[in-house]
């Protein structure tokens, strides 16, 4: 039996594998893929242990870090944070992320970067920066429903205006929380609380089209790579595959497109409902500080049974 502690750990440990995994090949299409690497990709490059976080976990690493400190999601603090990260770091930040963090820069308020970013872009960005990083969230507020979105809503908002990002992450967490729970959430639920929370049509639709469907038929590259509605698909296509961690991850970066974050979405679902135990020890030796990452699992574990999200006796 899977413990909840090692579920915890596994959600962080999954979505750093999966993010690892993915970025040598990050924007490559499936054929390129399969025709540079004939053995697929089962290895994370010995190198990333050495480097600073990508930012799908780094930025994961803030929310979590944000959550522990003041139980919810300011503007203001993550906007302080996100700005010390993109100086300290800043490795593989989105163009998304990057422009707000220059309105930041030059005196635009936290609530209103994101906005005026997305609006000088007519209203078109979506990209996939929030969905990645939201994992913690779900990890807090496990069962709340109406926490969990609320506070998924204001990670998001930080940095990705558009309602499509929220939402996304919202059906991701919702597939973390009932898996935190020893539960695989089934799609068709988690497009029933989309839509009873009120989500726009097109994400409801996003949501349903994944039940039954290979991954290859969810267009991960070209045009739409890099949209958080596709991120989101992936880590709903797991909730159907989940036979293995390894396979299910590996397919996942072998699909091509944005590898790295498809590959931190999937693994950080696949990762609450296997556990740390099921992870690769050859793959998480190749992660930079994972026992950081094991230690904010265990304290959000902790702050969750805390103010009673998880309501079972938690072994050391």
């Amino acid at each position: 039996m899977i413990s909840i502690r090692d579920r915890y750990r596994g959600t962080l440990l999954g979505l750093a594998v999966g993010n690892a995994l993915g970025l040598q090949v990050e924007g490559w299409s499936r054929d390129m893929i399969r025709r540079k690497h004939r053995s697929g990709i089962r290895e994370i490059v010995p190198d990333e242990v050495t480097l600073p976080w990508d930012d799908d976990l780094a930025q994961a690493v803030i929310l979590a870090e944000a959550i522990l400190e003041h139980d919810t999601m300011g503007n203001d603090d993550l906007a302080r944070r996100l700005l010390q990260w993109a100086d300290s770091n800043g490795r593989g930040m989105g163009s998304q992320t990057r422009a707000v963090i220059n309105a930041l820069r030059h005196g635009m308020k936290p609530s209103q970067a994101a906005k005026l970013v997305w609006e000088v872009d007519r209203g078109q960005p979506a990209g996939n920066g929030a969905v990645m990083r939201c994992a913690p969230v779900a990890m807090r507020w496990p069962t709340d429903r109406k926490k969990l979105l609320e506070e998924t809503e204001r990670s998001a908002a930080i940095t990705h205006y558009d309602p499509r990002c929220a939402w996304s992450a919202f059906a991701v967490n919702l597939a973390v929380a009932e898996a935190l729970h020893g539960r695989t959430a089934s799609i068709d639920a988690i497009a029933g609380t989309l839509e009873a929370s009120g989500v726009h049509a097109n994400t409801l639709d996003s949501v349903r089209s994944v039940a039954g469907r290979p991954l290859e038929k969810l267009q991960l590259e070209g045009p739409t790579m890099g949209f958080t509605l596709k991120a989101m698909q992936v880590g709903l296509w797991c909730l159907e595959h989940l036979e293995n961690l390894e396979e299910s991850l590996v397919s996942v970066v072998e699909a091509g497109g944005d590898t790295d974050t498809n590959g931190a979405v999937a693994g950080a679902i696949l990762g609450a409902l296997h556990g740390a135990e099921a992870i690769p020890v050859r793959w998480t030796a190749r992660i930079r500080n994972a026992d950081q990452l094991v230690s904010l699992a265990d304290r959000l574990l902790e702050r969750a049974t805390e103010a009673g999200e998880i309501a079972v006796a938690v072994p050391k």
